[in-house]
Parts: structure tokens; C-alpha cells; sequence
């Protein structure tokens, strides 16, 4: 019986050690096989090394369709390749063989499609970019070849509708995101809307006739102001909610006093007033003056902390189509808020990366 035993095993290590060998001679085999045949076609013991390093085995068949080409191993060797990518660069670089091979690498890793885009170092600039959109490369680079300036900015552009003329699209504001509900040059309340959960702002909290504004936003407008006030700094609203009617008048009277074209820089049409929300709110002095004053500096290090953002910032009025207003704040809720203040971005941008896109 140990008799038979031991035969078996005997067999059984004769097999599996014959077995490994011929794996083993026909693994060498096909590497000397793979080695020849990149060889055949024109690459040299050096390159057949950094594509036997770099390369799938399943992909082998890719490079000997190809032929020789002295740029494979350019793209092997780029900062950033992947070899899972592999099949997309070379699919990517047929299309685009004069352009540079770093940028189709980053084009190709950015995960969107945009085979069908010629690769250029402002398209692989554009996909590095946050708040990118791949719904909106055909204007990214419309935009961008005609202007002189860099992808972040293109973005924000692009992203907030500002590469188009202001009012020359319309659209209902979507009241279903309640408090980031976007009304600017583009989006519009109809005339008979008017929350329905407006509170009066009184006694400390208000010292204009426009005192009310939604109830989330007054009691963090409130909270804000009681905490700005054990730090001496005094806040009070001047004006917060206006009804269409009432954005009628005021801007019909800017336009009689100072000119349609100068009263569009600073006053909303009807219907397309921030002030309709009930969810902003001018405080203090709604002037410049208010601007560099301890209020204003305070509120622009600190109102995000409860829910508000500086609505209408320096240097973003391209975007905004409004003046810089260091008084106009708007509610939009903690998170969002936190994000618009430390990425440095407007309610447009954050509303077409963060709403718009996910809507879709």
C-alpha cells in the first residue's frame, strides 16, 4: 500500500515538474518570439525594452499593427502614462500625430471624451481644471482661441454664461434648489412669485423699508449679526426683499436718471433681481464708501461661516454683469457657501458645476 503511495507521487512530481518546464520554455519562448518580432519592425534593443516594460501583453498586437514609429516610446516614457490608457493614446495619437505627445497623455487621462477633439495644449490645460464641464468643451475652446487667457478662466466664463451677451438668454430660475436658486442676467423669477415663508427683520436686525427676507435666511442673517456684534462690528439690513412691482419702479427710474446701458451695470430688470428670493440682503451703506470699512472687511472674512457669500465680488463682474457691491450678500447655505468662499468662485459658477451638471 506505502508502495503505490509512493509511486503516485513519484508521478505526480514527474508531471509537475515537466509541466513547469514546458511553461517555462514556452513562456522564454514567446518573450524571444515578441523580442524578434518588434525587432523585424524597426525598434531597437532599447526601445523593444521600454515597450516590453511599459507595454500589456495584450496590447503587443496594437504596436505590430502599427508599424514602427520612433513616438511610441515618447508616449511610453511621459510623465503621467498609464497603461491602461494604452489603446487610447495610440488610437488618439493617430488622429493627432503633430500635436504634442504630453498633451495627448493628459487629454486621454482626463476620463472625458474628447476623441473627437484635436488635441492642443489648451484642451489638455482646460481638462486639468476643476470646475471643467465636458458638456461645454466645444465652447471652452471656441471661447479660448479667441481670447488671450488662461483655462481657469475660460472656465468660469464659459461655465457662468458669460461668454454670451447678458440677457440674451432666458430662463426660468429653478425654484426647486431652494436656497441656490440662481436669478441673474439669465435666470428669472416669474412676476407673481414671492416666497411664501417670509419673516420681518426688526428692531437691531433692520433699518430699511425692505425688512423681510425667507425664514432660514433671516434667522443666519440674525445669527451673523449677533456675533458680529460681541466683535463690535455693527451689521444691520437696509434692504432685502423686493417684489417685481417694486424692481419695476426702481429700475425704470434708474433708467430715467442715468441711461439704460449704465442702469443694466448695476440695477436688475424686473424679474431678474436677487431681491425676489427673499434670500439677500444690502446691508449697512449701499454705497462704495462701505467698501475698506471694518463691517465689510469682516463680512467678507466671515459671512460664509453662516450661510452668505459676497454675491457680486471685485473683479468677477465679467461674470456677475454686476458692479463690485461689498454690501449685496446673498444666503445659500453653509456647505455652498464654504466652497464659493475658498475656491474663490461666484453663485454662477458654483450653480453650473455643482446643479446644472448633476441635473443632467
Amino acid at each position: 500500500m506505502k508502495r503505490n503511495i509512493l509511486i503516485v507521487v513519484i508521478v505526480l512530481l514527474i508531471v509537475s515538474l515537466g509541466l513547469a518546464f514546458f511553461f517555462f520554455k514556452h513562456g522564454d519562448m514567446t518573450e524571444v518570439s515578441i523580442n524578434d518580432k518588434f525587432k523585424e519592425i524597426g525598434y531597437s534593443k532599447k526601445e523593444v525594452s521600454v515597450i516590453l516594460d511599459n507595454v500589456l501583453k495584450k496590447d503587443y498586437d496594437i504596436i505590430l499593427e502599427l508599424g514602427y514609429d520612433e513616438s511610441l516610446t515618447d508616449i511610453l516614457t511621459t510623465d503621467g502614462y498609464d497603461a491602461k490608457n494604452f489603446e487610447k493614446y495610440i488610437e488618439y495619437y493617430m488622429k493627432n500625430k503633430d500635436a504634442n505627445i504630453s498633451d495627448i497623455v493628459t487629454i486621454m487621462n482626463s476620463g472625458f471624451y474628447l476623441a473627437s477633439y484635436p488635441a492642443s495644449n489648451l484642451l489638455a490645460s482646460l481638462t486639468l481644471e476643476k470646475y471643467y464641464i465636458n458638456d461645454y468643451v466645444a465652447r471652452y475652446l471656441d471661447y479660448g482661441n479667441s481670447h488671450d487667457m488662461n483655462a481657469k478662466d475660460i472656465i468660469s466664463i464659459v461655465n457662468s454664461k458669460a461668454d454670451l451677451e447678458f440677457y440674451s438668454e432666458s430662463y426660468d430660475s429653478n425654484l426647486d434648489v431652494n436656497n441656490l436658486v440662481l436669478v441673474n442676467k439669465f435666470y428669472h423669477l416669474k412676476e407673481d412669485y414671492t416666497p411664501s415663508d417670509l419673516v420681518s427683520l426688526s428692531g437691531q436686525y433692520n433699518r430699511g423699508a425692505n425688512n423681510k427676507m425667507r425664514k432660514e435666511a433671516a434667522d443666519a442673517l440674525m445669527k451673523m449679526i449677533d456675533v458680529a456684534r460681541l466683535e463690535n462690528i455693527i451689521l444691520y439690513n437696509m434692504s432685502a426683499f423686493r417684489s417685481y412691482d417694486y424692481q419695476v419702479n426702481l429700475y425704470n427710474r434708474y433708467i430715467k436718471r442715468d441711461g439704460k446701458e449704465a442702469a443694466d451695470k448695476y440695477s436688475a430688470r424686473p424679474g431678474y433681481s436677487e431681491h425676489q428670493t427673499g434670500l439677500c440682503a444690502d446691508l449697512n451703506e449701499i454705497s462704495d464708501k462701505f467698501d475698506g470699512t471694518d463691517e465689510a472687511n469682516w463680512l467678507r472674512d466671515n459671512a460664509y461661516k453662516y450661510g452668505f457669500i459676497l454675491r457680486f465680488p471685485k473683479g468677477k463682474e465679467h461674470i456677475t454683469g454686476y458692479k463690485y457691491e461689498p454690501w449685496h450678500f446673498r444666503y445659500v447655505g453653509l456647505e455652498a457657501a464654504k466652497i464659493i468662499y475658498e475656491d474663490n468662485i461666484t453663485l454662477e459658477e458654483y450653480y453650473a458645476y455643482y446643479i446644472e451638471k448633476n441635473s443632467d
